[in-house]
């Protein structure tokens, strides 16, 4: 139940899902959303799709709470696209509508082309008052670029939500204005490792070696732990106050698809067999 997917993981000592620093080095981000997922886990049921899947990190939550679930990924994303079930941009779903209970996207919208398309489309393969679980950046340096279009406010969430057939049922930004700061930070630091690590020519680069890697890791466990106190949280809002509300890595919604939703365009169809297929591998996994 527990096999680890990409960059998330079962701890067995602390019983608890976590980021794993030997994969990735965003951890307080990587924390921070995987919190808001753990929380929103009771919207997460029947079949599911998850848009821009990855190495699909976040199975190993939501493989045991439905009875089916999908991935989707283009051909080009850096993550690679061997845990995709289908090969199709966001904008072009190869399904039927009203297929899935839920739809998990996390940190793709900000590498699409036509976001409201993508939306719309979202809106379309969901079944009558069925959820999508959205998360993107706001402050974040570019990355994968050239791939990297947008960024998002909570405004320009609730208005996006709003006008493709979405209502916004819960938003919260993911960390404040020393989250960003760290963030931004640490970006910076990783970018001087890999020129060091080019200018020695190495070819083992130093951002992944276990010491390097450790040492990077480290402050944001720390600062998770210290963030994690009722007394931080209470001298986070007494210091920063209204600016942690604008200055945010990111945001995570859950949005309910809003039954009035009419998409007469739409000429998709999925074959039930190929979706009892994906059942079936789903369940054996």
């Amino acid at each position: 139940m527990h096999e680890p997917r990409g960059f998330v993981r079962w701890n067995e000592r602390r019983q608890r899902f976590e980021v794993d620093w030997r994969k990735t080095l965003s951890i307080v981000t990587g924390e921070l959303l995987l919190q808001e997922i753990l929380a929103a886990r009771s919207y997460i049921k029947g079949y599911l799709l998850d848009v821009g899947c990855g190495s699909r990190p976040y199975a190993i939550i939501y493989t045991p709470l439905v009875e089916l679930s999908i991935g989707t990924e283009v051909s080009y994303s850096p993550h690679g696209a061997r845990a995709a079930d289908a090969i199709a941009p966001a904008e072009c779903l190869p399904f039927a509508d009203q297929t899935f209970d839920v739809i998990l996207c996390t940190e793709v919208l900000e590498h699409i082309w036509e976001p409201t398309k993508a939306m719309r489309e979202f809106a379309r393969v969901l079944k009558p008052d069925g959820y999508l679980l959205l998360s993107v950046p706001f402050i974040h340096p570019i990355h994968e670029a050239p791939h990297d279009n947008w960024r998002f406010t909570s405004y320009g969430l609730k208005f996006l939500c709003h006008s493709t057939g979405f209502e916004v049922i819960y938003l919260n930004k993911k960390g404040g204005v020393v989250t960003t700061g760290i963030v931004l930070s640490l970006n910076l630091v990783v970018r001087g490792v890999n020129a060091v690590s080019k200018l020695l020519r190495l070819s083992v680069p130093l951002r992944d070696r276990t010491v390097v890697r450790w040492i990077l890791a480290l402050p944001q466990r720390i600062y998770l732990f210290v963030r994690s106190s009722p007394v931080m949280a209470a001298v986070r809002k007494a210091v920063f106050g209204q600016l942690d509300n604008f200055l945010t890595p990111g945001y995570f919604l859950v949005a309910r698809r809003k039954t009035s939703f009419i998409n007469s365009s739409s000429t998709t169809s999925t074959n039930p067999a190929i979706l009892e297929a994906f059942k079936d591998e789903t369940l054996s996994t």
